[in-house]
């Protein structure tokens, strides 16, 4: 586990040596939904399922804070709050602290397709450190300036 904490670390580290410059600008807010459609301790097809909805508030046009919420199937929701940077657009790193009953931080990765300016897709993996489980995760956003 702290080689992940420590390969994410050093990817955040020298992914800020890029000057990329994303398509939000600083000041943007993302809004999003996502579905698990794949968890690792998920007890068979469609028997739990995980939603999530969230905004983005972009600080810079490559770092945004993130607060949403957490629906779950057969576990307490949770509060998420979090971070995503873009060291290359359309890549981003993120990390969320889940609170609630069941308190949990999430860290991960995911790819986003444009589909016009405002509209994009996201797939995102997530591991979850407490509960030591890998989600793949699928959403749509909508970019407000």
């Amino acid at each position: 586990m702290n080689y992940w904490i420590a390969l994410l670390t050093l990817s955040l580290i020298g992914c800020t040596a890029f000057d990329t410059k994303a398509q939000q600008a600083e000041g943007s807010i993302l809004l999003s939904g996502a579905l698990d459609l794949a968890k690792t301790d998920a007890p068979g097809v469609i028997r739990r399922y995980q939603i999530g909805f969230e905004g983005n508030y972009f600080y810079r046009h490559n770092l945004s804070f993130s607060g949403g919420y957490e629906f779950n199937h057969s576990a307490a929701n949770q509060v998420a709050l979090g971070a995503r940077f873009y060291p290359l657009e359309p890549l981003f790193i993120r990390g969320r602290g889940l609170l609630g009953s069941q308190s949990d931080f999430a860290a991960g990765a995911g790819y986003t397709y444009n589909i016009s300016y405002r509209v994009r897709l996201e797939g995102m993996v997530d591991y979850y450190f407490a509960t030591n489980v890998v989600g793949l995760r699928t959403g749509i956003g909508i970019l407000i300036n």
